[in-house]
């Protein structure tokens, strides 16, 4: 039975990543503590990959602080949203190109006007938020990785 569920609430999470294309990011490490960067992501199962602004205070902060917190919803709480608990991989340059390439595969208008860095977030907790399968409290998936 555990198992259906968490198959279950798996599959929600893929499909609310696969049909949102912008996450709120939460970072900590430096003076700029907290902080909150809004991005455009594109999802593989249930890692997130983004670019995220070299000179960034984002980027600071996962430099010194790999755990991070995210939220993916349509700013509307009676639509299904999830929350996440993540370290974010900090990927090699070399990979900046295939990652802004799947990102202009899912949003065609995508561009940058900076030197970004490629992320990659793995979540250890994805709590998934469903008014209309009663999902409220949030289902949580755990130990992903």
């Amino acid at each position: 039975m555990t198992d259906s569920i968490n198959k279950e609430v798996e599959q929600k999470a893929r499909e609310i990543m696969e049909a949102n294309s912008a996450i709120m990011l939460a970072t900590t490490g430096t003076d700029y503590s907290p902080w909150i960067l809004g991005a455009y992501y594109v999802s593989e199962g249930t890692d997130i990959y983004l670019l995220v602004e070299k000179g960034g205070k984002s980027f600071k902060n996962i430099m010194a602080n790999k755990n991070v917190a995210y939220s993916i919803s349509q700013n509307d709480a009676t639509k299904d949203f999830l929350q996440g608990k993540a370290k974010v991989n900090i990927l090699p340059d070399e990979e900046e190109a295939s990652v802004r390439e799947m990102l202009v595969k899912k949003m065609p208008w995508y561009q940058t006007f900076v030197p970004m860095v490629p992320i990659k977030i793995v979540s250890s907790k994805i709590f998934v938020t469903s008014l209309q399968n009663g999902w409220f409290p949030a289902k949580v998936l755990e130990s992903l990785n």
